[in-house]
């Protein structure tokens, strides 16, 4: 009897596990981006990437320029310059499911960003995960 109640245990644990590190349904990144703070059109001005010796994530710092507001809590406009901070965790290859990476962002490259404000860093940070800078789908 106690082998039993151990094997359901042990499943439990691993099968909350597992979900803890699901994927999003592509419907909750929408929901995320439509909840955004900060949505707007961006020019990549540069970027910078930092990781450490035997790491997972890289810690990316990235120059912007707004060519296009939609919605600005922070009362962004066409033409100010912004700072973008955000990490990408580089999963192990094999048995990983869970949330999409944020990309990497590229000089010169133009976008849509769904963002929120950092009070702490003073920087902006992607509020729909990996999908902050992919475009809106539209609602059917």
């Amino acid at each position: 009897m106690g082998s039993k109640r151990m094997l359901v245990v042990v499943a439990l644990v691993l099968l909350s596990t597992a979900m803890l590190f699901a994927e999003i349904a592509p419907e909750e990144y929408e929901k995320m981006k439509r909840g955004a703070s900060e949505q707007m059109e961006l020019r990549i001005d540069s970027v910078r990437r930092t990781w450490g010796l035997f790491s997972r994530t890289t810690y990316v710092k990235a120059k912007a320029t707004v060519t296009l507001v939609h919605q600005s809590l922070t009362r962004l406009s066409v033409g100010d310059s912004i700072t973008l901070t955000y990490e990408i965790y580089k999963p192990p290859r094999s048995g990983w499911v869970g949330p999409r990476p944020i990309p990497l962002l590229k000089k010169g490259e133009e976008t849509p960003a769904f963002l929120e404000y950092d009070q702490e860093s003073r920087t902006y940070i992607p509020s729909a995960r990996g999908a902050s800078f992919e475009p809106l789908r539209p609602l059917w």
